[in-house]
């Protein structure tokens, strides 16, 4: 089965490695920019120009947490033929959406990621349906990045133009991300969560530095990333903008939607009452997993297309009542199976697509 997704292939230097991404994703780039301009002012009444000058403030901040990802967003800047502050934009779009824009937010995704300790799994296994808005269903990527630098090979699918997302790298590490919403959340510069300090997980070879790379990072918003090794471990860890917490697997197995399941932080959780079928989903997907005798990709499919309170259940499609741009649906669903080094995955509901092999072995 051949995929519709473009995969890009970059190599060398930082810049070098983005100016080859920007070039090769350049048609769809300009459609995310020009697709973020309008939905920013139709949500949150943000000025394109406004939203340029602001990014500027967060450039120098990405240059003092990782000044590599920082020349590589210069290179997809270059490439693309667009401004530095608007490639920063796109990449910090979750902070800059999710405080303003949370009354409309209600439909997000759900993760999963299971060891050898669970019966039906012989190895460690990552995945998630990943919910977004219908418009970037045809403008994502999968970057593959070539490091020659000490730092790992990765896979990532993302919105093109971002320099990461949900993926897995040469050292056996795999992350996936989860909107969370807390009372502690502001529209100010940091890290962009997303992508920015995603990419910082993915240059890690060990859990301990992924976990590292989230706490060093200067955050704004809340968010939550799954974070699985292929030496049998994972781990949930859920960020506010000032403290983290880790959740551990239970028998093997951990799932995880967008309400903060840690008591530990000092915070009020805003996601039960935004991503109201959030505590659903996480603890259907954990019932409907544990009952598999085997996660086979088929096994993992059948989970992943449950439609339990469709359309917003964990296979979520598009709610013919809401308007276009409101719609939300599950773009890619996603395995990773990280002692193979393979990454799986839906072009569009998993219920009515299979998982194809993406053709890029770690």
């Amino acid at each position: 089965m051949t995929l519709r997704t473009r995969i890009i292939t970059v190599e060398g230097s930082p810049k070098e490695r983005g100016f080859q991404y920007g070039s090769l994703a350049k048609d769809l780039i300009w459609k995310n920019v020009e697709t973020y301009q309008s939905q920013f002012q139709r949500f949150a009444n943000l000025d394109w120009n406004k939203v340029k000058t602001d990014a500027l403030n967060w450039i120098p901040i990405i240059q003092q947490y990782d000044n590599e990802i920082m020349e590589e967003i210069e290179g997809i800047a270059a490439g693309a033929k667009r401004s530095t502050e608007e490639i920063v934009a796109i990449n910090s779009r979750y902070e800059l959406a999710i405080t303003p824009l949370s009354a409309r937010l209600d439909r997000e995704c759900t993760s999963f990621a299971a060891t050898p300790d669970a019966s039906s799994s012989n190895g460690v296994i990552l995945g998630e349906n990943w919910d977004f808005r219908s418009k970037f269903r045809e403008t994502c990527v999968l970057l593959h990045i070539k490091q020659s630098d000490g730092k790992p090979d990765i896979l990532t699918h993302s919105e093109a133009g971002t320099v990461a997302h949900k993926g897995l790298n040469s050292a056996g590490l795999g992350v996936c991300i989860n909107a969370l919403l807390s009372d502690k959340d502001r529209v100010s510069p940091g890290v962009p969560l997303v992508s920015v300090v995603a990419r910082k997980i993915l240059n890690s070879k060990t859990i301990r530095d992924a976990i590292h790379a989230v706490a060093r990072a200067k955050r704004s918003a809340s968010i939550n990333y799954m974070i699985a090794h292929s030496g049998g471990e994972a781990i949930d860890v859920e960020v506010s903008p000032n403290d983290v917490a880790i959740l551990h697997a239970e028998d093997g197995l951990i799932t995880h939607s967008n309400n903060f399941l840690s008591n530990s932080l000092n915070l009020k959780d805003l996601g039960k009452t935004v991503f109201t079928d959030s505590p659903i989903r996480w603890n259907r997907l954990r019932r409907l997993l544990m009952n598999k005798k085997r996660l086979s990709l088929n096994a993992i499919r059948s989970a992943s297309s449950d439609h339990f309170d469709y359309p917003n259940s964990i296979c979520r499609h598009p709610d013919p009542r809401l308007h276009a741009d409101d719609q939300f649906e599950t773009i890619t669903s996603v395995v990773m199976k990280l002692d193979e080094g393979r990454f799986y995955m839906t072009e569009g509901n998993p219920c009515k697509e299979k998982y194809k092999l993406v053709p890029v072995r770690l």
